[in-house]
């Protein structure tokens, strides 16, 4: 006959089932903790039990151990509530044992008392009995001369085996008077101790039920905080591939801009090239028109008129180009503040 097992899978205990059936049931490995049908309260991992240990080497043996993975919250609280449950399981084992006992010696106490009790009141039904005999035979027989002496004999002896009698059966009587006593107070310790042992027992199972309550209680926080957790880093990661495609794009516009600004400088700088060229060529030849212009006045062949249209020219042309590079160089100081 195959024996049954209760097992703490999952926080529940299940069964008494074979121990087959229990290595199957979803949850189930080498440290869960299983208990005899045979033996309550003996809690143990199911890698002790002889019965589970031929059923975990042999899947053990066909597969490769594979690595653990990272303990969680829930498997941390998991441990600490296996563990505290397993002080709680073990402590009650021990007063469940400590009142079996006690019950085991009030109950062979009780029953020697008992044995004694009835042994001396068989004694002293005996004597009692043996006493009658003596004094209904004394009585029959008649009275005569020559038995008078055995008479008298018969019944101071009859008289002293009396006193004896009663006197054994006053002291058995106080010794009973006294064993019920004792049994008495036996019987009232021992109740004492079981209720206290109960007492102790309940305060320990509701103290355990607490915790488990604040334990079951910090679990369901812990998973609510991370759902939420989980629920920002979700939104938190479609924001943030929003913003990336985002940046992308306002990358790729400033790409663009980054490049048109690039092409206008360049085409503003050739422009540049080519006026300082023009300005160049205009300083030249104004170099040459003030040579002239000296040349003219120390030799006096310039008239005033003409001098005067000469300058207004000159101070004309200037002005164009002193605004056209004020504007060039207002368009340029732009482009690089934009760039």
């Amino acid at each position: 006959m195959n024996p049954r097992y209760y097992a703490f899978i999952k926080k529940a205990i299940r069964g008494p089932l074979p121990a087959r059936e229990i290595a199957q049931a979803p949850g189930f490995n080498r440290h869960t903790l299983v208990c005899p049908e045979s033996a309550l309260g003996n809690w143990r991992e199911a890698c002790v039990e002889k019965d589970f240990q031929l059923l975990l080497e042999g899947p053990a043996a066909a597969q490769p151990d594979k690595p653990r993975p990272p303990a969680t919250h829930r498997e941390a609280d998991e441990r600490a509530t296996r563990s505290l449950l397993e002080k709680s399981i073990s402590a009650n084992a021990r007063l469940e044992e400590e009142v079996r006992k006690l019950r085991r010696d009030y109950a062979e106490q009780k029953r020697s008392f008992e044995d004694r009790m009835k042994r001396k009141d068989g004694e002293i039904h005996e004597l009692t009995e043996k006493l009658k005999r003596n004094i209904a035979h004394a009585h029959a027989r008649t009275e005569h001369p020559s038995w008078e002496t055995l008479y008298k004999t018969l019944k101071k002896r009859a008289d002293e085996k009396l006193a004896e009698a009663s006197q054994a059966l006053a002291e058995r009587s106080e010794e009973i008077l006294r064993l019920r006593a004792k049994l008495q107070s036996q019987d009232e310790k021992n109740s004492q101790s079981a209720a206290r042992a109960a007492e102790e027992s309940a305060e320990r199972e509701n103290r355990l039920a607490r915790e488990i309550r604040e334990l079951k209680s910090h679990m369901e926080d812990k998973d609510m905080a991370v759902r939420t957790l989980q629920d920002n880093i979700a939104s938190l990661s479609g924001k943030s591939e929003e913003l990336q495609r985002i940046i992308f794009e306002e990358r790729k516009d400033y790409e663009e801009k980054v490049s048109g600004f690039c092409d206008e400088i360049g085409r503003l700088r050739t422009d540049v090239k080519f006026r300082e060229q023009e300005l160049n060529q205009i300083r030249a030849d104004l170099f040459e028109a003030l040579g002239k212009m000296k040349e003219m006045e120390s030799m006096d062949i310039i008239r005033s008129r003409e001098q005067e249209e000469l300058y207004g020219a000159i101070r004309t042309r200037i002005k164009l180009l002193s605004g056209y590079f004020e504007n060039l160089e207002s368009r340029v100081r732009y482009a690089f503040r934009k760039a």
